[in-house]
């Protein structure tokens, strides 16, 4: 069965000059809802502008997500939309925020899907929290990371903050700007490229430090160290 839910919310379109807002500047002027059948799915992409995302992985047949909507100034345009990545019937994609003149609207997501579907996030600015899934790239511009209990290999590319992952079946690759680095009970090899920030792992079967700007490295219960 081909599953495809799109909802578009457009509110009326006004100029926007360049602008960079606090969390303080923005009111929350109404919430959204979205959902679709993951049934025939292989793959999940995320693709988010401004504002936190929370993925929750569960036992389940759906994709679920409800969407805080914070603005400067209500009845600006925002984009959000769920549904079928390219027409694809095995790929869905999540857009949020991600359209022209979004700098006076964040949108905080919290998206509850299938633990088993394969997942990757592409998100500007906030912070991220993983718990359940199986998340295998997440490429962030800025706002800390944290995955507890990916079920899957991982690979970020952060820009800054810091980057927290515990509990993960699988492999481990980071490339970071700046930020501290925390790893913990990791059942394959970690790889880290660091340009600052503190690096802490226990309980890996391997460390590669491929570069290193600065900032310490701490490393227990590493089988393998290069």
């Amino acid at each position: 069965m081909k599953a495809s839910i799109a909802i578009i919310a457009l509110i009326a379109s006004c100029s926007l000059a360049a602008h960079v807002w606090s969390d303080n500047d923005y009111d929350k002027v109404e919430t959204k809802s979205l959902s679709m059948s993951s049934s025939d799915l292989s793959s999940f992409a995320i693709e988010a502008g401004s504002g936190s995302l929370t993925l929750i992985g569960e036992e389940s047949n759906e994709i679920n997500v409800t969407a805080d909507v914070f603005q400067k100034k209500s009845g600006e345009q925002y984009c959000l939309t769920l549904g079928s990545k390219n027409g694809s019937k095995d790929a869905a994609l999540l857009q949020a925020n991600t359209c022209d003149n979004n700098n006076g609207t964040r949108i905080d997501l919290t998206v509850r899907l299938p633990k088993s579907l394969m997942t990757t996030i592409t998100d500007g600015s906030g912070s991220i929290h993983v718990s359940n899934a199986s998340v295998e790239n997440i490429n962030d511009g800025s706002g800390s990371i944290n995955v507890e209990d990916n079920k899957v290999s991982l690979t970020v590319n952060d820009g800054s903050g810091s980057i927290h992952v515990t509990q993960l079946a699988g492999d481990v690759s980071i490339h970071d700007g700046s930020g501290s680095i925390t790893l913990n009970s990791i059942t394959g090899d970690v790889e880290v490229s660091d340009g600052s920030g503190s690096i802490n792992v226990d309980d890996a079967n391997s460390f590669t430090l491929v570069s290193d700007g600065s900032g310490g490295v701490e490393l227990t219960n590493v089988k393998q160290k290069h």
